[in-house]
């Protein structure tokens, strides 16, 4: 357990950022098993600026710098976080994520910034009678984190309390994938970002922000740094082991009709063979350059028969080259919002987990 950390944290929509700084900044090395060989890895994420709300004392805009490697080979990124509901108070469940890169120091400016994605946790046009829920900036929201050099995995949900029906539970990803072994110097365009969010994404690209037709807005698509010949910020698509997803979401064949697999609510998930849950990596593919990594540590689950926060235990055989641990504990999130990378992929009933803990 030497490269990552894990945080589950109650904080409010307004201290958001603040929270996510502290828990990241106040770790100096990950977690680590001395007994078990491994040796400390020291904690590379930096807060390269922030912007602070006067009336709060809370940051409104903050600015983290992370860093990738694979093999020799380094590479230092940036993320902006700018949480809007500081400006408007109808956004206080948003906040618009920016992947960067080339930062000049002494001009403050940047070699390429991606388009802003939109994420969000509540929705925040919903009304009751015509008029909105109590939900505000000042109510509590629920924050999930794995923590690793090279990426950010994220899940926030606004507190059922305040409303049942408006709040969500979003997913974000911030950062660089695992490379397959034949991939290893695929560290220049190897950062991505998603998130989750209520809002349709925008029919055109900002103008400062169009790199092309296919310029993914980081919520139904992955937003990558390249392509494989350089183009910036293109739309990148989720693949993963799964059956067939539900009638109505399927492809429908000329002479078949819909081929969905029509799935039992209560009683499917588990095999009644394995006793165990199916769980697949989250390939990341482009349109003609085809697979490029997966998620790290994150993974794709059915929906079905499981609950929100459930815990899930992968053994891991003797021997795995770099895991010195017997078990890896994932947790659950039935992420549910209405515009996500699982839309665009071959089953939207998917959750997804992340890595929690591991056990040796």
């Amino acid at each position: 357990m030497t490269n990552f950390a894990y945080v589950e944290k109650i904080t409010t929509s307004q201290e958001l950022l603040t929270t996510i700084k502290t828990e990241i900044t106040k770790i100096t090395e990950y977690p680590f098993n001395a007994a078990a060989g491994e040796t400390a890895e020291a904690n590379t994420w930096t807060v390269i600026g922030e912007v602070t709300d006067t009336a709060s004392g809370k940051i409104k805009e903050l600015t983290l710098g992370g860093r990738t490697k694979i093999n020799n080979i380094e590479k230092a990124f940036h993320v902006t976080l700018t949480h809007l509901g500081f400006g408007t108070a109808d956004e206080h469940s948003s906040i618009s994520v920016q992947m960067k890169e080339g930062y000049d120091a002494v001009g403050k400016t940047y070699a390429s910034t991606g388009h802003p994605v939109n994420f969000e946790w509540a929705d925040e046009a919903f009304r009751v009678g015509g008029k909105p829920t109590d939900r505000t900036i000042t109510k509590p929201v629920y924050l999930y984190m794995n923590i690793m050099n090279n990426r950010l995995a994220i899940i926030v949900a606004g507190d059922p309390a305040v409303h049942f029906e408006d709040y969500r539970k979003s997913f974000l990803y911030i950062g660089a994938l695992k490379p397959f072994s034949y991939n290893m110097d695929d560290v220049e365009g190897n950062l991505m970002v998603t998130a989750g969010a209520v809002k349709k994404e925008p029919l055109e690209p900002l103008t400062e922000f169009n790199t092309g037709q296919y310029t993914s807005f980081g919520n139904n698509t992955f937003q990558m740094a390249k392509t494989k010949s350089g183009i910036r910020f293109q739309r990148h698509y989720p693949a993963f082991i799964t059956q067939a997803p539900a009638p109505g979401k399927a492809y429908v064949d000329t002479a078949l009709g819909d081929t969905g697999l029509l799935l039992e609510p209560q009683g499917f998930n588990a095999s009644s063979w394995t006793r165990k849950y199916h769980l697949s990596p989250i390939y990341v593919v482009h349109a003609y350059d085809g697979y490029r990594g997966q998620l790290d540590y994150c993974i794709a689950v059915s929906k079905n028969n499981i609950l929100h926060l459930d815990e899930l235990i992968v053994d891991i055989p003797a021997g795995t080259a770099g895991k010195s641990w017997k078990q890896e504990v994932y947790r659950y999130f039935d992420h549910n919002t209405e515009q996500n990378f699982m839309n665009k992929s071959a089953n939207v009933k998917m959750g997804i987990a992340i890595l929690k803990e591991v056990r040796y």
